[in-house]
């Protein structure tokens, strides 16, 4: 049977279907001590009235504290968007004020120099009462405008002397606006998504709304209005992606869905945001084999929301910050996060693990993230006899791998995970090279024997 979930983003005014989104902005962007996707042209609040507040954000990494505690409005706008000609608009806008503070919306007419019909206020301190809230308003462009600025306009706000933690004005944590009227979404595979051969890794679909499917291999929650998780149709590269939603719903991993929301690229990562609708199609699948890499291949594009494994890695810090630890199998760093289960007091350094999680990236770095305890295994009592008389290299490796002994004279026996014997050679000499071209990615286990004696064993994984 087929759940429905209807995304509500807030309690708005009026009812409305979304649309595309022409700005995003979580004000944690500044330069100069402006906001940088702010302070357009028709900005007249001064700079030194706009206050950057780091530490309380929910979205992103930092408020805007808006000042202006006289009766006289003052306008805090964003820089050019481009518009669609007689759409109409939903300003979302997440918002806290303590002790007074009204707040409306407006447009700026670039195209013909004019400026539109100003919302009614509406009472911040009132409608937030202390907590971070959502409020909205719909403005409508003209039919000849193609270019607006969106304008805040403020007044009667707390001055500076407000009470900690929200000191000053009224505090603006993220701001959305969005075109009421949908477009059709598009039916697209993860894949199609995903994959880019742009350097900066943007996705070729960004702003475009879309539908997918896909099954749940991870949750994230950051706070009871926060919910996001992970979707993945292909246990392979490029096909796994993160979805954000900010309202919390009954989603559990194994839910194969389909989900409608546009595009967007966030810091750096391919997301769907502003999510329309999420259908439950089934439940209790199994989920996509992670797939086998190495801790520097895994520093790519490609592994953004796709369920991957490192093998025998091991923990080189476990105080890099922000519940992060780091994990080395001998081609690169790669950080593990915490931002679904919490273990970087509990990693030693120096130990070996192999790593299962959901392939991130996030302020400016790739990361891996275990979901629970089971995506965690601490490496011990690997099957070795004597493993230090041999060489073996390389380790992860690709098409092939060579065997170097301190003696002459020597058998391989190579087999899978379930025992079955995958390949074998013998050489006379001190050193073999044994061709990898015929097997798959994953943990291989070899044997060494010198006249049926065996010599050493041990395991090696092949990435390809």
């Amino acid at each position: 049977m087929k759940k429905i979930f209807t995304i509500l983003t807030a309690v708005c005014i009026g009812t409305v279907s979304f649309g595309q989104t022409v700005f995003q902005s979580d004000l944690s962007s500044w330069a100069n001590g402006d906001p940088t996707d702010w302070m357009g042209n028709t900005t007249s609040i001064t700079s030194a009235n706009v206050v950057e507040k780091t530490g309380l954000a929910t979205y992103g990494t930092s408020m805007a504290s808006l000042i202006n505690a006289t009766t006289t409005h003052k306008r805090f706008t964003t820089q050019p968007v481009t518009v669609v000609p007689g759409e109409s608009y939903l300003v979302e806008m997440w918002v806290v004020a303590q002790n007074s503070g009204e707040l409306r919306t407006n447009y700026y007419d670039v195209t013909n120099s004019a400026y539109g019909t100003y919302n009614p206020y509406i009472d911040v301190a009132a409608a937030s009462a202390g907590n971070l809230v959502m409020i909205s308003q719909i403005v409508t462009v003209p039919a000849s405008c193609t270019s607006a600025e969106f304008i805040l306009s403020l007044r009667n706000t707390d001055a500076t002397t407000a009470p900690a933690p929200f000191e000053i004005g009224i505090l603006v944590d993220s701001v959305a606006i969005t075109a009421t009227t949908p477009p059709t979404p598009t039916i697209k595979k993860i894949y199609d998504i995903q994959f880019t051969t742009n350097v900066n890794g943007d996705s070729p679909e960004v702003g475009n709304v879309v539908t997918t499917k896909g099954v749940i291999t991870g949750i994230v929650k950051n706070g009871p209005d926060r919910h996001a998780f992970f979707i993945q149709d292909s246990a392979a590269a490029w096909n796994g992606i993160y979805v954000y939603e900010r309202n919390d719903s009954t989603l559990v991993i194994g839910d194969s869905v389909e989900v409608t929301g546009t595009v967007a690229e966030y810091n750096g990562l391919t997301e769907l945001s502003f999510v329309s609708n999420i259908t439950v199609l089934n439940s209790g699948n199994t989920l996509p084999t992670p797939v086998v890499t190495t801790t520097g291949n895994a520093n790519m594009e490609q592994w953004e929301g796709v369920v991957i494994q490192t093998l025998n890695a091991e923990c080189t810090s476990n105080t890099v910050g922000f519940g992060m630890w780091e994990i080395n199998d001998g081609s690169g760093t790669l950080l593990a996060d915490d931002d679904i289960y919490f273990y970087h007091l509990t990693a030693v350094v120096g130990s070996h693990y192999d790593v299962t999680g959901i392939g991130h990236y996030s302020f400016g770095d790739y990361k891996i993230l275990p979901r629970d305890a089971n995506d965690i295994s601490l490496v011990v009592g690997i099957d070795e006899l004597n493993a230090s008389n041999v060489a073996v290299y390389p380790n992860p490796a690709n098409n092939q791998i060579t065997f170097q002994l301190e003696n002459n004279g020597f058998e391989v026996i190579v087999a899978d995970i379930t025992g079955k014997m995958v390949a074998t050679a013998n050489t006379v000499a001190d050193k073999l090279t044994l061709s990898l071209e015929n097997l798959n990615n994953g943990i291989y286990f070899y044997t060494i024997k010198n006249k049926d004696v065996v010599i050493a064993t041990n395991k090696f994984v092949v990435v390809k």
